[in-house]
């Protein structure tokens, strides 16, 4: 008896392989999560702002300029907030509301290169809009070899 299933016998089925295509999320799923995602990148840089300009330059005073820690610390934020929220839980936080996340080509995590690959791709002029045709994947996505799929 050195095998189980042959006491059970029935041979073990495979399981076809996952194609994420059949589970992109919708057109609205990805404009909700490119207008939340915006709304929470400006969040963390208005906290940035305060951190450490000490609610200066948020208030308006008149006269002040921001320092260059600061301009770093901005220029550092908007990248680490998708590489650190999709390669650390697979999903920013419009994703977790969206109920949606980034899979690579086989349906597994993308690699942080993938992930590196896919934030910088978004710098591209008009790259917002490119998921907006008959099919929802955006230059971002197909550049890296990642898609955004509904989490069910």
């Amino acid at each position: 008896m050195s095998d189980s299933n042959e006491i059970l016998d029935f041979e073990p089925i495979e399981k076809p392989d996952y194609n994420p295509d059949y589970h992109l999320a919708s057109t609205g799923n990805r404009l909700a999560n490119y207008m939340l995602d915006r709304i929470g990148v400006y969040i963390v840089l208005v906290i940035i702002v305060f951190i450490f300009e000490g609610g200066n330059s948020i208030l308006g005073v008149q006269g002040t300029v921001m320092s260059s820690i600061s301009v770093l610390a901005m220029l550092l934020a908007i990248p680490g907030y998708w590489i650190g929220f999709e390669y650390a839980f697979g999903k920013t936080p419009a994703k977790f509301l969206t109920k949606t996340r980034v899979v690579d080509a086989n349906g597994n995590k993308p690699s942080f290169g993938a992930i590196v690959g896919r934030t910088f791709a978004r710098l591209i002029p008009f790259e917002p809009f490119s998921f907006l045709g008959s099919r929802p994947v955006g230059w971002h996505d197909s550049l890296s070899g990642t898609r955004v799929v509904q989490d069910y």
